[in-house]
């Protein structure tokens, strides 16, 4: 599955609309005042599903991923000349056995 990133016109706080090939919204994201960046993440039915963090005082942007206020992992940006480059770590207590 493909999906498009579209960042919407004159919003106060960064907010995005993420697209899946055939034009339909399938999640929203949406900026929130905080130290650092926060972002909201929200399903088609406006629920909200999980949320990304800045964490601050690093050298290169460094993000937490939550999801049901419960910590899986971060993106980071690692330092590069020409192109940038982003990395996923992902917990490794993401799947429970419960």
């Amino acid at each position: 599955m493909k999906l498009l990133f579209k960042q919407r016109f004159l919003s106060w706080f960064d907010s995005y609309d993420i697209y899946d090939e055939y034009g339909e919204v399938y999640f929203t994201v949406k900026g929130q005042l905080s130290w650092g960046h926060t972002f909201k993440i929200y399903d088609k039915n406006n629920q909200e599903i999980g949320m990304l963090k800045q964490k601050l005082f690093t050298f290169l942007p460094k993000y937490e991923i939550y999801v049901n206020n419960r910590l899986l992992g971060e993106i980071h940006k690692e330092f590069t000349f020409f192109t940038p480059k982003f990395f996923l770590n992902l917990s490794k207590n993401i799947i429970s056995t419960s």
